[in-house]
């Protein structure tokens, strides 16, 4: 599952807690039998909590079943995402550590609106948790649509998101309605006559809403449809649940990885497009066992290709997909060949000299773009490019590309450094640490 924006349809701001904001239900985990202690081994830490109040009412008081997924920002070693059900009192209390610099609070349940409540320290200016915290769902309406092809055929078992434009408040606690209504494992999926519906849209012309389309045999929507980027829908056809989408076919692509020997190089990761950690939906596929890969359709044009295999240099071209006028469903072959990779090494150190050990160590950008990445995140696959420093400081990479690649190298307890270009050969990187 991909991360999501706070704000903004195009804006895509990324934080390592973002799945909450799919509002998705986290599913609850089988407890395991606790592994004994070893001997000598010290009790681990108590973490000390508080609780937290949250009441749910409706337009005839207390709602009961309301689902409130709670998303923490701490040091403390704490899990940082859970769901709670309000109870025949329309209340849930749970505990949160002490220690809390940005608490989030959403509650929804099936036919109301949506709220969302966010508490951050630097904007309240201080401890940001509640004791105590109310929520009012309003009944919810609803909209819907159609999903069709460019003929006019409807599309069976598409995914639809959906948003409505939401102004944030800025951290202080103000609830708001949850600018997602169907997104994640919650999207919708269109029936055999291509339409989707959903019942907890709020009511009034004041609000305009945003579709994201997904369909295996059609180019998936990168960005959401909105009046901000030209979008027929409307609220009125949304509301009147006769609203068309019209999903293209695009161009398939598949090809071969081959290495430097033209032998196939398996299980390759195939990167599309310019910027897949921004973007929740998937633009990343693995090529075979035989080095063949095949992409989900995508839009004529222009189109970005990273290939990152372990072992050999990141490769990086420009597809040019036509879609011919006489092809039903066009094809293209993009076969891509490897070659073998340099090694660049940073020597991290901090301002005296010494060895920085564990540094992290991302890449920024590549050629302008930030198709490489070597995150660990749940945005997008691992990619196996090294992420940190040894014991000694040094980071090491042996299958570097050979021209210029950026990096951020950070460590907790370090000033923040810009990114910083290195190409093959040894270098030397300098952390100052934060000032007291």
């Amino acid at each position: 599952m991909k991360s999501i924006p706070l704000t903004g349809f195009m804006g895509m701001w990324v934080m390592a807690s973002a799945l909450a904001l799919a509002c998705v239900t986290v599913p609850s985990l089988t407890a395991a039998e606790p592994a004994p202690a070893k001997a000598n081994e010290p009790p681990a830490p108590t973490i000390k909590t508080r609780p937290v109040k949250v009441i749910v009412m409706g337009d005839l008081g207390p709602l009961a079943g309301v689902n409130i997924h709670r998303s923490v920002w701490t040091e403390a070693k704490f899990p940082p995402n859970a769901d709670h059900i309000t109870d025949a009192n329309g209340e849930v209390t749970f505990e949160v550590p002490e220690q809390v610099s940005i608490l989030r609070l959403w509650a929804s349940k099936e036919g109301f609106v949506p709220m969302f409540a966010n508490f951050d320290s630097k904007a309240m200016k201080g401890d940001p948790v509640p004791k105590e915290h109310t929520f009012t769902l309003e009944p919810g309406t609803v909209i819907g649509g159609f999903v069709r092809d460019e003929s006019g055929a409807p599309i069976a078992g598409a995914k639809v998101e959906v948003s409505v434009d939401v102004r944030e408040l800025g951290g202080r606690g103000i609830p708001c309605v949850n600018r997602w209504l169907a997104y994640g494992e919650d999207c919708l999926t269109t029936d055999e006559r291509g339409f989707w519906k959903v019942s907890n849209a709020p009511a009034g012309d004041e609000w305009s809403f945003a579709l994201r389309l997904r369909h295996q045999d059609h180019v998936d929507d990168v960005g959401w449809r909105s009046a901000h980027t030209g979008a027929p829908h409307t609220t009125a056809g949304l509301r009147a649940q006769t609203a068309v989408a019209v999903m293209d076919s695009g161009v398939k692509v598949s090809g071969s990885i081959t290495g430097p020997d033209g032998r196939p190089v398996p299980r390759a990761l195939v990167i599309w497009g310019d910027d897949p950690y921004n973007n929740s939906n998937p633009q990343e596929v693995w090529a075979d066992d035989n080095g063949r890969y095949a992409l989900p359709p995508l839009v004529a044009g222009p189109t970005l290709l990273t290939i990152v295999a372990e072992g050999f240099a990141p490769e990086m071209k420009v597809m040019e997909l036509t879609a011919a006028a006489d092809a039903p469903t066009p094809r293209h072959e993009e076969n891509v060949r490897l070659h073998a990779g340099k090694t660049i090494t940073l020597q991290i150190m901090d301002g005296a000299g010494k060895p920085v050990p564990q540094a992290k160590v991302n890449i920024a950008g590549w050629r302008g773009k930030t198709s490489l990445f070597n995150w660990r995140h749940s945005n997008v696959p691992y990619s196996k490019i090294p992420d940190q420093a040894d014991e000694k400081g040094v980071y090491t990479w042996t299958w570097a590309p050979e021209d210029m690649v950026e990096f951020h190298c950070s460590k907790k307890g370090f000033e923040r450094k810009e990114p910083v270009s290195y190409g093959p050969g040894t270098h030397s990187v300098t952390l100052h640490e934060k000032k007291l």
